[in-house]
């Protein structure tokens, strides 16, 4: 039971911070952001595989956290 406990506190602090990040991308999602066509698309990616991670691994210790693009 504890170690249940311990696992679900770390995905817990995983999802907080993926949730972070992705607020921190927000901006380059919006209409009127000043990047590319090409770096939007990048960013949403990333965006993509920060909102899969929580399914992408069976451990919080596996989790692979993916590049954020270059601005």
């Amino acid at each position: 039971m504890e170690n249940e406990l311990f696992t679900q506190k770390q995905w817990n602090e995983i999802r907080d911070i993926r949730n972070r990040l992705l607020v921190e991308t927000d901006w380059t999602q919006v209409s009127d952001s000043p990047l590319s066509e090409s770096k939007r698309a990048e960013f949403n990616d990333y965006r993509t595989q920060l909102r899969n991670l929580p399914n992408q691994s069976e451990s919080p210790d596996q989790v692979v956290w993916p590049a954020k693009p270059e601005l």
